[in-house]
């Protein structure tokens, strides 16, 4: 466990952006396991921040408390000025939260484009508008193969990138992206970067899980570093990279 002293904010940036999310002093326990400890950080909107550190950090719990999908012990989530900590993740997600999962957590007996299609048609595309614009988002991300197969006889990196196209369809104003380039193509993995930035320039805040650290530095206007459930650091890429305790914990 890291002392509390060890945490600082090493060079954030200014905060000319409103905070579209606001993690508070964050925690959450399972059985004497402090999963995720006190942790804090703003991400403000149109912003991509990284959220990196070694395996068990509580990255992805981190992801399931600001999503919904768990809820925490103690602290407090605020999403544009609303608190959602006790919110379902059916309810995050209306309000505009959106996110990947590790394992590609897609529907296995639907096609790819169908998988994509779900939060058009939920809110209220045509169905063959939307079947249009997914197959153009699958096959943007080299899809367009396998675009009619169920997702269960796809590749993990497959539906991983289904997962994302899903994710870059929505309409929600903040996206969490848990490994989104864990399995797939350094061309792909270019190819997302683009998309993520187009959707920057829209408006869209995203917070990146990578150990994919020369993609993730290379993208992020800013990152925060966990370990062993607690926060170690925050600052810019260039500065967060340079640590030599960032170095330490992947060691």
């Amino acid at each position: 466990m890291l002392a509390r002293t060890e945490v600082t904010n090493i060079q954030q940036t200014p905060a000319v952006l409103p905070t579209v999310l606001s993690v508070r002093a964050v925690g959450k326990s399972f059985g004497g396991l402090h999963a995720v400890n006190d942790v804090g950080f703003d991400v403000g909107a149109g912003e991509v921040v990284g959220l990196i550190g070694p395996n068990g950090a509580g990255k992805t719990t981190m992801f399931n408390l600001v999503s919904g999908q768990q809820k925490p012990d103690r602290g407090s989530v605020t999403f544009d000025g609303v608190d959602v900590t006790a919110l379902a993740p059916s309810a995050a997600k209306r309000r505009g939260i959106m996110r990947s999962y590790q394992d590609g957590g897609i529907f296995s007996k639907m096609t790819a484009a169908e998988n994509v299609m779900v939060p058009m048609l939920a809110r209220g595309l045509k169905p063959r508008q939307a079947d249009d614009l997914a197959r153009k988002a699958l096959g943007r991300l080299g899809l367009s193969p396998v675009v009619d197969e169920l997702a269960e006889r796809l590749s993990g990196g497959q539906r991983k990138l289904i997962d994302f196209a899903r994710c870059a369809v929505s309409e929600a104003s903040l996206v969490l992206l848990d490994e989104p380039t864990n399995g797939v193509h350094p061309s792909i993995a270019s190819t997302m970067a683009e998309v993520i930035r187009e959707r920057q320039e829209a408006g869209v805040a995203c917070v990146i899980i990578s150990h994919d650290l020369p993609w993730i530095f290379s993208l992020c206007s800013r990152v925060v570093v966990m370990v062993a459930g607690e926060k170690m650091t925050e600052g810019l890429p260039e500065v967060v990279g340079a640590d030599p305790r960032v170095h330490a914990a992947y060691l």
